[in-house]
Protein backbone atom coordinates (compact mmCIF):
# COMPACT_ATOMS: atom_id res chain seq x y z
CA UNK A 1 0.00 0.00 0.00
CA UNK A 2 2.79 2.21 -0.29
CA UNK A 3 2.10 3.67 -3.45
CA UNK A 4 -1.05 5.08 -2.68
CA UNK A 5 -1.31 8.66 -3.41
CA UNK A 6 -4.62 9.85 -1.90
CA UNK A 7 -7.06 7.93 0.51
CA UNK A 8 -10.66 9.06 0.69
CA UNK A 9 -12.04 8.77 4.64
CA UNK A 10 -15.59 7.62 3.37
CA UNK A 11 -18.39 9.16 6.25
CA UNK A 12 -20.26 6.42 5.66
CA UNK A 13 -20.75 3.50 2.74
CA UNK A 14 -24.05 4.73 0.27
CA UNK A 15 -23.05 8.63 0.85
CA UNK A 16 -19.22 8.15 -0.18
CA UNK A 17 -20.25 6.42 -3.38
CA UNK A 18 -20.55 10.04 -5.31
CA UNK A 19 -18.54 12.53 -3.46
CA UNK A 20 -15.46 9.55 -2.64
CA UNK A 21 -15.46 6.23 -4.45
CA UNK A 22 -16.46 7.40 -8.19
CA UNK A 23 -13.61 10.49 -7.75
CA UNK A 24 -11.01 8.00 -6.78
CA UNK A 25 -12.11 5.74 -9.42
CA UNK A 26 -12.03 8.01 -12.03
CA UNK A 27 -8.29 9.47 -10.72
CA UNK A 28 -7.03 5.66 -10.75
CA UNK A 29 -8.16 5.94 -14.62
CA UNK A 30 -6.07 8.95 -14.81
CA UNK A 31 -2.99 7.22 -13.36
CA UNK A 32 -3.11 8.30 -9.37
CA UNK A 33 -2.79 5.48 -7.00
CA UNK A 34 -6.02 5.72 -4.68
CA UNK A 35 -8.27 3.81 -1.93
CA UNK A 36 -10.49 4.59 0.02
CA UNK A 37 -12.71 3.19 3.23
CA UNK A 38 -14.68 4.09 6.40
CA UNK A 39 -12.33 3.15 8.57
CA UNK A 40 -8.63 4.46 8.93
CA UNK A 41 -6.04 1.86 7.66
CA UNK A 42 -2.69 1.99 9.82
CA UNK A 43 -1.11 2.62 5.84
CA UNK A 44 -2.43 5.83 6.05
CA UNK A 45 -1.06 7.23 9.50
CA UNK A 46 2.27 6.39 8.70
CA UNK A 47 2.55 7.94 5.51
CA UNK A 48 3.12 11.48 6.00
CA UNK A 49 3.29 12.13 2.26
CA UNK A 50 -0.09 10.33 1.22
CA UNK A 51 -3.32 12.76 0.53
CA UNK A 52 -6.45 12.24 2.79
CA UNK A 53 -10.13 13.61 1.86
CA UNK A 54 -12.30 13.61 4.78
CA UNK A 55 -16.03 13.31 4.24
CA UNK A 56 -17.84 15.55 6.83
CA UNK A 57 -15.05 14.45 9.93
CA UNK A 58 -17.00 15.70 13.19
CA UNK A 59 -17.45 13.15 15.48
CA UNK A 60 -15.09 13.28 18.30
CA UNK A 61 -12.45 10.74 17.84
CA UNK A 62 -12.45 11.18 14.04
CA UNK A 63 -11.87 15.12 14.92
CA UNK A 64 -8.92 14.36 17.36
CA UNK A 65 -7.66 11.82 14.24
CA UNK A 66 -7.89 14.58 11.90
CA UNK A 67 -6.58 17.34 13.94
CA UNK A 68 -3.45 15.54 14.74
CA UNK A 69 -3.03 15.07 11.08
CA UNK A 70 -3.14 18.76 10.42
CA UNK A 71 -0.53 19.16 13.02
CA UNK A 72 1.51 17.14 11.22
CA UNK A 73 1.39 19.41 8.31
CA UNK A 74 -0.46 16.57 6.19
CA UNK A 75 -2.16 17.75 3.43
CA UNK A 76 -6.37 17.20 4.02
CA UNK A 77 -8.93 17.94 1.94
CA UNK A 78 -12.41 18.30 3.56
CA UNK A 79 -15.47 17.00 1.13
CA UNK A 80 -18.87 17.96 2.37
CA UNK A 81 -22.47 18.07 0.28
CA UNK A 82 -25.00 19.31 2.88
CA UNK A 83 -25.34 22.52 4.59
CA UNK A 84 -25.54 20.59 8.21
CA UNK A 85 -25.91 24.01 10.11
CA UNK A 86 -29.90 24.00 8.64
CA UNK A 87 -31.06 20.37 8.62
CA UNK A 88 -34.82 21.31 9.16
CA UNK A 89 -36.20 19.68 12.67
CA UNK A 90 -38.47 17.05 9.90
CA UNK A 91 -35.54 14.84 9.74
CA UNK A 92 -35.42 14.63 13.87
CA UNK A 93 -32.33 12.27 13.75
CA UNK A 94 -29.40 14.33 11.52
CA UNK A 95 -31.03 17.84 12.81
CA UNK A 96 -30.26 16.53 16.68
CA UNK A 97 -26.81 14.92 15.68
CA UNK A 98 -25.75 18.31 13.82
CA UNK A 99 -27.18 20.47 16.15
CA UNK A 100 -25.07 19.19 18.89
CA UNK A 101 -22.41 22.28 19.57
CA UNK A 102 -19.59 19.91 19.72
CA UNK A 103 -20.49 18.39 16.29
CA UNK A 104 -20.68 21.84 14.98
CA UNK A 105 -17.63 22.99 16.31
CA UNK A 106 -15.80 20.11 15.41
CA UNK A 107 -17.08 20.65 11.77
CA UNK A 108 -15.98 23.99 11.91
CA UNK A 109 -12.25 23.61 13.15
CA UNK A 110 -11.52 20.57 10.45
CA UNK A 111 -12.84 22.57 8.01
CA UNK A 112 -10.15 25.47 8.99
CA UNK A 113 -7.39 23.23 9.22
CA UNK A 114 -8.11 21.30 5.73
CA UNK A 115 -5.70 22.81 2.74
CA UNK A 116 -8.79 22.75 0.60
CA UNK A 117 -12.68 22.04 1.02
CA UNK A 118 -14.75 20.85 -1.62
CA UNK A 119 -18.62 21.01 -2.06
CA UNK A 120 -21.30 20.32 -4.42
CA UNK A 121 -22.80 23.70 -5.23
CA UNK A 122 -22.32 27.59 -4.82
CA UNK A 123 -24.57 28.06 -2.18
CA UNK A 124 -22.92 25.45 0.21
CA UNK A 125 -19.53 26.92 -0.83
CA UNK A 126 -20.47 30.19 0.25
CA UNK A 127 -21.41 28.64 3.61
CA UNK A 128 -17.72 27.34 4.42
CA UNK A 129 -15.71 30.05 3.05
CA UNK A 130 -16.46 31.78 6.36
CA UNK A 131 -14.10 29.08 7.90
CA UNK A 132 -11.34 27.97 4.71
CA UNK A 133 -11.23 31.03 1.75
CA UNK A 134 -9.80 27.91 -0.50
CA UNK A 135 -13.21 26.18 -1.49
CA UNK A 136 -13.84 24.46 -4.71
CA UNK A 137 -17.02 23.69 -6.13
CA UNK A 138 -17.24 20.29 -8.03
CA UNK A 139 -20.42 19.32 -8.95
CA UNK A 140 -21.80 15.90 -8.44
CA UNK A 141 -21.21 13.69 -11.55
CA UNK A 142 -22.35 10.44 -12.43
CA UNK A 143 -20.80 7.24 -14.08
CA UNK A 144 -20.14 7.73 -17.65
CA UNK A 145 -21.94 3.43 -18.18
CA UNK A 146 -25.51 5.30 -17.16
CA UNK A 147 -25.63 7.18 -20.04
CA UNK A 148 -25.70 3.73 -22.23
CA UNK A 149 -27.91 1.93 -19.92
CA UNK A 150 -31.56 1.31 -21.00
CA UNK A 151 -33.82 1.34 -17.97
CA UNK A 152 -36.22 -1.95 -17.53
CA UNK A 153 -39.13 0.50 -17.89
CA UNK A 154 -42.98 -1.42 -18.02
CA UNK A 155 -44.41 -1.46 -21.50
CA UNK A 156 -47.90 -2.05 -20.78
CA UNK A 157 -50.55 0.96 -20.51
CA UNK A 158 -48.94 1.93 -16.84
CA UNK A 159 -47.04 4.84 -16.55
CA UNK A 160 -44.55 4.21 -14.06
CA UNK A 161 -43.48 7.87 -11.55
CA UNK A 162 -40.13 7.36 -9.64
CA UNK A 163 -38.33 8.65 -6.76
CA UNK A 164 -35.39 7.85 -4.62
CA UNK A 165 -33.72 9.44 -1.62
CA UNK A 166 -32.81 9.61 1.93
CA UNK A 167 -33.90 11.03 5.24
CA UNK A 168 -33.72 14.74 4.33
CA UNK A 169 -36.69 14.52 2.27
CA UNK A 170 -40.15 14.78 4.46
CA UNK A 171 -40.47 18.45 4.33
CA UNK A 172 -40.58 18.19 0.73
CA UNK A 173 -43.28 15.75 0.44
CA UNK A 174 -45.03 16.94 3.19
CA UNK A 175 -44.97 20.14 0.84
CA UNK A 176 -45.59 18.53 -2.73
CA UNK A 177 -46.88 15.07 -1.83
CA UNK A 178 -50.61 15.76 -1.91
CA UNK A 179 -50.25 16.97 -5.27
CA UNK A 180 -48.73 14.17 -6.63
CA UNK A 181 -51.02 12.44 -4.90
CA UNK A 182 -53.85 13.77 -6.40
CA UNK A 183 -51.96 13.59 -10.14
CA UNK A 184 -52.69 9.54 -8.91
CA UNK A 185 -55.89 9.52 -8.39
CA UNK A 186 -56.72 11.34 -11.21
CA UNK A 187 -55.03 8.45 -13.90
CA UNK A 188 -55.69 4.82 -13.01
CA UNK A 189 -53.02 3.75 -14.70
CA UNK A 190 -50.11 5.45 -12.62
CA UNK A 191 -47.90 3.96 -10.30
CA UNK A 192 -45.39 5.17 -8.14
CA UNK A 193 -41.92 3.98 -7.58
CA UNK A 194 -40.25 5.29 -4.50
CA UNK A 195 -36.86 4.07 -3.61
CA UNK A 196 -34.55 4.61 -0.33
CA UNK A 197 -37.38 5.99 2.13
CA UNK A 198 -40.88 5.66 1.24
CA UNK A 199 -42.32 9.06 1.55
CA UNK A 200 -45.52 8.26 -0.87
CA UNK A 201 -46.86 5.74 2.02
CA UNK A 202 -46.67 9.16 4.33
CA UNK A 203 -49.41 11.25 2.03
CA UNK A 204 -52.30 8.44 1.46
CA UNK A 205 -51.42 6.87 -1.74
CA UNK A 206 -52.83 3.31 -1.50
CA UNK A 207 -50.17 0.53 -1.30
CA UNK A 208 -51.58 -1.13 -4.41
CA UNK A 209 -50.26 1.85 -6.47
CA UNK A 210 -47.20 2.03 -4.63
CA UNK A 211 -43.74 0.09 -5.45
CA UNK A 212 -40.73 0.48 -3.07
CA UNK A 213 -37.69 -1.13 -3.14
CA UNK A 214 -35.36 -1.01 0.10
CA UNK A 215 -31.55 1.32 -0.64
CA UNK A 216 -29.54 -1.40 -2.86
CA UNK A 217 -26.29 -2.80 -0.89
CA UNK A 218 -24.69 -0.14 -3.26
CA UNK A 219 -25.38 2.95 -5.30
CA UNK A 220 -25.00 1.62 -8.80
CA UNK A 221 -27.13 -1.12 -8.38
CA UNK A 222 -29.37 1.39 -6.84
CA UNK A 223 -29.06 3.22 -10.36
CA UNK A 224 -29.72 -0.73 -12.35
CA UNK A 225 -33.44 0.00 -9.95
CA UNK A 226 -34.21 3.16 -11.64
CA UNK A 227 -37.12 1.94 -14.21
CA UNK A 228 -39.19 5.15 -14.08
CA UNK A 229 -40.83 7.24 -17.07
CA UNK A 230 -41.25 9.78 -15.32
CA UNK A 231 -38.90 10.78 -12.36
CA UNK A 232 -40.34 13.74 -9.89
CA UNK A 233 -38.34 15.54 -7.92
CA UNK A 234 -40.57 17.67 -5.08
CA UNK A 235 -38.34 20.27 -3.42
CA UNK A 236 -39.72 22.51 -0.64
CA UNK A 237 -38.02 26.04 -1.31
CA UNK A 238 -35.68 26.10 2.10
CA UNK A 239 -31.91 27.23 3.08
CA UNK A 240 -30.86 23.77 3.50
CA UNK A 241 -32.17 22.41 -0.06
CA UNK A 242 -31.05 25.76 -1.19
CA UNK A 243 -27.09 24.08 -1.09
CA UNK A 244 -28.36 20.81 -2.93
CA UNK A 245 -27.68 19.10 -5.67
CA UNK A 246 -29.57 18.25 -9.02
CA UNK A 247 -28.69 14.63 -8.56
CA UNK A 248 -31.81 13.32 -8.92
CA UNK A 249 -32.53 14.65 -12.19
CA UNK A 250 -28.73 13.99 -13.58
CA UNK A 251 -29.36 10.41 -12.87
CA UNK A 252 -32.56 10.66 -14.40
CA UNK A 253 -31.45 12.22 -17.40
CA UNK A 254 -28.47 9.92 -17.94
CA UNK A 255 -31.31 7.34 -18.01
CA UNK A 256 -33.04 9.08 -20.80
CA UNK A 257 -35.51 9.85 -17.93
CA UNK A 258 -37.63 13.44 -17.79
CA UNK A 259 -38.68 14.65 -14.84
CA UNK A 260 -40.95 17.20 -13.40
CA UNK A 261 -39.36 19.09 -10.43
CA UNK A 262 -40.12 21.51 -8.07
CA UNK A 263 -38.34 25.29 -9.68
CA UNK A 264 -35.73 25.65 -7.03
CA UNK A 265 -32.47 25.43 -6.63
CA UNK A 266 -31.13 22.90 -7.53
CA UNK A 267 -33.01 22.28 -10.16
CA UNK A 268 -34.07 25.51 -11.47
CA UNK A 269 -30.56 25.55 -12.54
CA UNK A 270 -30.52 22.25 -14.78
CA UNK A 271 -33.87 21.25 -15.48
CA UNK A 272 -34.30 23.40 -19.37
CA UNK A 273 -37.90 23.62 -19.22
CA UNK A 274 -40.16 22.50 -21.73
CA UNK A 275 -36.55 20.62 -22.81
CA UNK A 276 -35.27 17.57 -20.55
CA UNK A 277 -38.52 18.00 -18.19
CA UNK A 278 -40.69 20.54 -16.78
CA UNK A 279 -40.34 23.44 -13.36
CA UNK A 280 -42.87 23.21 -11.40
CA UNK A 281 -43.79 26.91 -10.01
CA UNK A 282 -47.15 26.77 -8.45
CA UNK A 283 -48.87 23.69 -6.79
CA UNK A 284 -51.44 22.66 -9.61
CA UNK A 285 -48.83 22.55 -12.05
CA UNK A 286 -47.76 19.47 -10.83
CA UNK A 287 -51.07 17.29 -12.13
CA UNK A 288 -50.99 19.60 -15.27
CA UNK A 289 -47.43 18.73 -16.47
CA UNK A 290 -47.55 14.99 -14.93
CA UNK A 291 -50.32 14.47 -17.26
CA UNK A 292 -48.97 16.38 -19.96
CA UNK A 293 -45.84 13.62 -19.83
CA UNK A 294 -48.07 10.81 -18.97
CA UNK A 295 -50.30 11.18 -22.15
CA UNK A 296 -47.53 11.51 -24.83
CA UNK A 297 -45.23 8.65 -24.98
CA UNK A 298 -43.30 11.22 -27.97
CA UNK A 299 -42.90 13.78 -25.82
CA UNK A 300 -41.47 11.35 -23.12
CA UNK A 301 -39.25 9.94 -25.74
CA UNK A 302 -38.07 13.66 -26.99
CA UNK A 303 -37.60 15.02 -23.55
CA UNK A 304 -35.59 11.99 -22.45
CA UNK A 305 -32.76 11.87 -25.19
CA UNK A 306 -32.77 15.84 -24.52
CA UNK A 307 -31.90 14.95 -20.68
CA UNK A 308 -29.69 12.29 -21.52
CA UNK A 309 -27.34 14.69 -23.54
CA UNK A 310 -27.71 17.41 -21.06
CA UNK A 311 -26.35 14.67 -18.73
CA UNK A 312 -23.63 13.81 -20.84
CA UNK A 313 -22.04 16.85 -19.55
CA UNK A 314 -22.04 15.48 -15.74
CA UNK A 315 -19.91 12.22 -16.41
CA UNK A 316 -17.26 11.90 -13.75
CA UNK A 317 -14.82 11.76 -16.91
CA UNK A 318 -15.63 15.16 -17.40
CA UNK A 319 -15.57 16.52 -14.18
CA UNK A 320 -12.84 14.51 -12.77
CA UNK A 321 -10.25 17.37 -13.47
CA UNK A 322 -12.14 19.34 -10.87
CA UNK A 323 -11.39 16.86 -8.04
CA UNK A 324 -7.81 16.35 -9.24
CA UNK A 325 -7.30 20.56 -8.65
CA UNK A 326 -8.76 20.36 -5.55
CA UNK A 327 -7.06 17.41 -4.64
CA UNK A 328 -3.24 17.89 -5.33
CA UNK A 329 -3.80 21.84 -5.31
Amino acid sequence: MADIEVFGWQADHAGGYYRIQLPLQALGARGHATASSVLMPDFVRGDANLIIIGQRICHPRATQLWQSFAAEGRRLVFEIDDDLWNIDPSSPVDHKFFGDEEIRTNLRRNIEVAAAVTVTTEPLADRVRQWNPNVHVVPNAVPDWLLGHQPQQRHDDTITLGWGGGATHRMDWERHGGQIHRFLDLRPQTEIHCIGVNYVRMVGVPLERIRFTPWAANVEEYLRTIDYHIGIAPLREHVFNRSKSALKAIECGALGIPVVASAVRPYQDYVQHGITGYLVRRDEEWVHLLSALANDYDMRVAMGEAARVRAAQQTISCLVPLWEKAIFG
